[in-house]
């Protein structure tokens, strides 16, 4: 099905892309300035993507708790993925009943990251959701029937428009990067991300495959385009990541730390976050692996190959445009600590013209964020807390 798009893969970087570190005298200040954010619902089952309609209405997709009642260290699928609804005063669940894996933990303290609803949009009167998942059809098929949807685009009702997973499945596209084969990696990693319209059809990033995938009439797939690894300074090797770093890889797309004679260090794109943007091309953000820098965003224009149009970020998850045509960016976290928490993550405003990127202040009170979204007023919205059952909605403003 897409074997001739393979030839779209952008091998090297361009020259001279932006580097997203703030250190003009306006965004320092833009740093330090303070920030006013609003909860505006909260107890969200690990909440993962945003949209708002037109009217302001937010939608939020929730990827659930996976199956109650599920043996500790045991993988289960359940049907507790929703899709949350804030419109004016009335806030609540809309749609429930909708895939969601988790392996229940060991600790009774320890918060249940699922698999489920990774992103929603209204689709006419009812919604069209992405959902996560992380192997391959024979996994899938290894969890029973409720696992049948995950890693799908489908209707709120339960239609399948395109299946990601068996795109990955067959084809496994990104094979030509060339992974160094890990007993502990499977080849096969299917984990859709985010979606944005495209015409008629519709874009998919796929974190785990490090790809976009195109899915159209009838449910065809084609692949438009493969991430390559970003390559990192690491003189002497990079430092291990913490145990709570890899357990967020896993989740997302597992890597393999290969370290070059030189030092380097090559991680994978993990691709995330797509927009088109007010010029008509599609922006796509890559986590790189979650390491410090090594985050990109591309810009694509139809038919075309993908460019870095920015780097230097660290962990985008999400990316969202503003009502002047800038690119709004949210990091997952700053960094992760082998004691404590992780670092706290940010909002970055990119100026699509200049390229310039400055700081939005959010007082650090951002906590393992993976959705982003903009009101009609410039408002930003951000999932929060977006790992377990106090996952949190916030709003933004400036």
């Amino acid at each position: 099905m897409a074997a001739a798009a393979v030839g779209t893969l952008a091998v090297t970087l361009i020259p001279g892309p932006a580097q997203a570190s703030p250190t003009s005298p306006k965004e320092a200040k833009a740093a330090a300035a303070t920030a006013n954010i609003e909860v505006i619902a909260s107890k969200l089952n690990n909440p993962r993507g945003l949209s708002v309609q037109a009217d302001g209405t937010i939608l939020v997709a929730e990827s659930g708790v996976g199956k109650p009642g599920c043996a500790a260290g045991t993988k289960c699928v359940g049907l507790t993925g929703s899709i949350y609804r804030v419109k004016g005063t009335q806030q609540g669940r809309v749609v429930t009943g909708l895939t969601s894996a988790a392996v229940a933990p060991t600790n009774p303290y320890e918060p249940i990251s699922a698999a489920g609803p990774n992103d929603v949009e209204a689709n006419g009167s009812g919604y069209l959701v992405l959902n996560g998942f992380g192997g391959s059809t024979d996994d899938r098929a290894k969890l029973g029937a409720d696992a049948a949807k995950q890693g799908t685009l489908q209707t709120g009702s339960g239609w399948v428009v395109g299946d990601l997973v068996k795109h990955e499945t067959l084809l496994d596209p990104d094979w030509v990067l060339g992974h160094p084969a890990n007993p502990e990696e499977a080849s096969v990693h299917s984990n859709p991300w985010r979606f944005a319209r495209n015409g008629r059809g519709f874009l998919a990033t796929d974190a785990g495959a490090n790809d976009l995938i195109g899915v159209g009439f009838g449910g065809r797939t084609t692949t438009e385009a493969i991430f390559p690894d970003n390559e990192l300074p690491a003189p002497g090797g990079a430092a291990a990541p913490s145990a709570k770093e890899k357990k967020v890889l896993e989740s997302l797309a597992p890597q393999t730390k290969s370290v070059a004679a030189d030092g380097t260090v090559k991680v994978q794109a993990v691709p995330s976050g797509i927009v088109k943007g007010a010029d008509g091309a599609f922006y796509i953000a890559d986590m790189g692996g979650l390491r410090p820098g090594a985050s990109r965003i591309w810009r694509m224009l139809p038919g075309h190959r993908p460019e870095v149009f920015a780097s230097g970020l660290t962990a985008v998850t999400d990316l969202a445009a503003d009502k002047n045509g800038n690119l709004i960016a949210l990091t997952l976290t700053g960094g992760f600590q082998q004691q404590g928490p992780p670092l706290p993550g940010k909002l970055s405003r990119i100026d699509i013209k200049t390229k310039a990127v400055t700081e939005i202040p959010t007082d650090g009170k951002l906590a393992m964020s993976t959705g982003l979204a903009v009101g009609p007023n410039n408002e930003i919205y951000v999932s929060n807390n977006s790992v377990g059952t106090e996952g949190q909605l916030i709003k933004v403003t400036e």
